[in-house]
């Protein structure tokens, strides 16, 4: 009898942790999958980026590696960066690729809903508007601008997010608190933290209070999204040691703007002991990547976001949106420019 109760039990203990797991992963499955349905994007990578680029002509490997080899400039560098058309000697004129009604109408014939076309609208409207921010910063710092404007458009919900209204802050960075603040937050004295106990790196000028994680923290506020952008590009290029979270530098030396797909394995290997994703895992079993795509997974690599599917939502946005063809019409025109003198 005993026994008969015990196999009971045991039988009806199974069925109940069988019936939790398979509820926790199909919200694990669901949230996952609504991660990017929600978003107003064409799921998965494609070959219009490579038909797109031939279109244009390509890019040769001089001009690529001219673009590269520039130094750094800093932001009181800062190039002036014109549209179309003739520029003055020290303007770096760029011929943009990049057609808004164009992607529009593309989002229609793939069939975009209505509401989804709405939301398309928003995000092409934010990337006219900081489009010039991310190409002034790409021709400093070497990070794409595909890259930046994806990652503003998530990080900011394309510049509607209160935060960025608010601060012009479009990318979440935070500031640090003191040993005043740390000593209150050590002691849960939440409500007696200042503004005044936090510190912020220039460009910003000051912080701005919202809950993230926590009540108390504070985010950087800057004059202008052309610094939140600037700010951005010192977080992603600050000097440090590949394999460690927070390291981002090496991305854009391992997986510069190019034609070629990058194999993304030897890099996913030296994070794999703090990401616990495997190079496979990235892109459905996919390890050589287009440039953007293979950035993304190295943001990703390095601890960027929590989101898992943060790489793939950059990806797929700067497919569907077309936004590898500003750094391709950037260093073209870096070409030009270098052939006049």
């Amino acid at each position: 009898m005993a026994d008969y109760f015990f196999r009971a039990v045991s039988t009806f203990l199974l069925a109940i942790t069988l019936a939790v797991a398979v509820v926790a992963g199909l919200y694990f499955y669901q949230n996952n999958r609504d991660e990017l349905e929600n978003l107003p994007i064409v799921v998965g990578l494609t070959d219009t980026y490579l038909q797109g680029v031939n279109a244009l002509g390509g890019l040769s490997n001089e001009a690529i590696a001219l673009f590269y080899n520039q130094p750094l400039v800093s932001k009181a560098e800062n190039q002036k960066i014109s549209g179309a058309g003739p520029a003055g000697d020290a303007e770096l004129a760029i011929r943009t690729s990049w057609q808004r009604d164009s992607i529009l109408l593309n989002l229609e014939h793939k069939g975009f809903s209505s509401s989804k076309l709405r939301q398309a609208g928003r995000l092409l409207d934010y990337i006219d508007r900081y489009k010039g921010a991310a190409l002034n910063d790409m021709y400093r710092s070497k990070v794409p601008a595909s890259i930046k404007l994806a990652q503003g458009i998530l990080e900011s919900g394309a510049g509607e997010s209160k935060l960025a209204r608010a601060s012009k802050n479009h990318f979440g960075i935070k500031a640090r608190p003191g040993r005043s603040a740390q000593a209150k937050i050590a002691r849960r004295q939440y409500q007696a933290i200042q503004d005044e106990e936090f510190s912020f790196t220039e460009p910003a000028i000051g912080v701005f209070n919202q809950w993230d994680d926590n009540a108390y923290d504070r985010f950087e506020v800057y004059r202008s999204v052309a610094d939140s952008y600037a700010r951005h590009s010192q977080l992603l290029t600050r000097p440090c040691t590949k394999g460690q979270t927070g390291c981002y530098a090496w991305i854009w030396q391992a997986f510069p703007v190019s034609r070629q797909e990058w194999d993304i394995s030897s890099a996913a290997d030296s994070f794999y002991h703090r990401s616990g994703i495997a190079a496979k895992d990235f892109f459905g079993g996919r390890t050589h990547l287009p440039y953007y795509a293979a950035c993304a997974a190295g943001l990703k690599m390095a601890g960027y976001a929590t989101s898992p599917r943060y790489h793939q939502k950059i990806a797929y946005l700067i497919e569907t949106y077309e936004l590898w063809r500003f750094d391709f019409d950037l260093i073209r025109a870096v070409e030009e420019q270098n052939t006049k003198h």
